[in-house]
């Protein structure tokens, strides 16, 4: 009975060359590992507790991001955020304008310059902060009525949702315009519901310089990573 040689006779030199065989197939298992990886979704963080996304608004067709000390969802930005894993919720930071967004610790007291009662009723919530505190903590939900969508809230209160206009400020009242107010309610049309981009989550070689200055050394989730990295690069 003849056999049936399980590699091609003018292959048959590899067997006679192990280091060899071993070395293309070696090279092989690299190339599958960077292409997958070039194509695919990076799952990893770029830096300990950081990974980079984009957090985008359908109504405003805009991303999340800082504008000043305002927190908007317009097109004046590339939306690139990095968002920094604390237990089950995580910090959100604009290393643009270097500052984390953040809900107010309360409203602000209607003084002089606040009599007015619509712009103090329409006053954000958010605000954008150069450090972190609790209440830039948040947590994101499975939002309803679509699949992919999140809605984003505080961590101290999951009720609490985010929810931005057309013309990407944030809604901070329910609204019900009257005839006499039909060019304003495109306005009062909001959104709770965002798309999160992670695809780039790996391209961010700067993060783990930024991270680990001093301006965020108070942070317990950088102190270990950091105490790490800057031992290894001689800091």
């Amino acid at each position: 009975m003849c056999k049936v040689p399980l590699f091609p006779l003018r292959n048959a030199w590899i067997l006679k060359q192990p280091g060899k065989a071993i070395f293309y197939l070696f090279t092989i298992m690299i190339l599958i590992v960077k292409e997958s990886h070039e194509h695919g979704r990076c799952n990893h963080n770029c830096f300990g507790p950081v990974t980079r996304l984009k957090i985008y608004n359908e109504l405003s067709h805009g991303y999340l991001h800082v504008n000043g000390s305002n927190v908007v969802t317009t097109d004046e930005s590339d939306g690139i955020l990095y968002k920094i894993s604390s237990g089950r919720n995580f910090y959100l930071y604009d290393m643009r304008a270097e500052k984390f967004i953040c809900w107010r610790s309360r409203r602000p007291r209607a003084t002089r310059e606040l009599r007015n009662k619509a712009r103090h009723r329409m006053h954000s919530p958010l605000i954008a902060r150069n450090f972190s505190n609790p209440k830039c903590r948040f947590q994101d939900l499975v939002a309803e009525g679509g699949v992919g969508y999140v809605n984003l809230a505080p961590a101290f209160n999951r009720s609490l949702l985010m929810k931005f206009n057309s013309r990407g400020r944030f809604v901070t009242q329910e609204c019900t315009p009257s005839t006499k107010e039909v060019r304003k309610r495109h306005l009062c049309a909001k959104q709770t519901n965002f798309l999160i981009d992670d695809g780039d989550a790996c391209e961010c070689r700067e993060a783990e310089r930024h991270f680990c200055r001093a301006k965020f050394a108070k942070m317990k989730e950088f102190r270990s990573v950091c105490k790490t990295s800057n031992r290894i690069n001689g800091l």
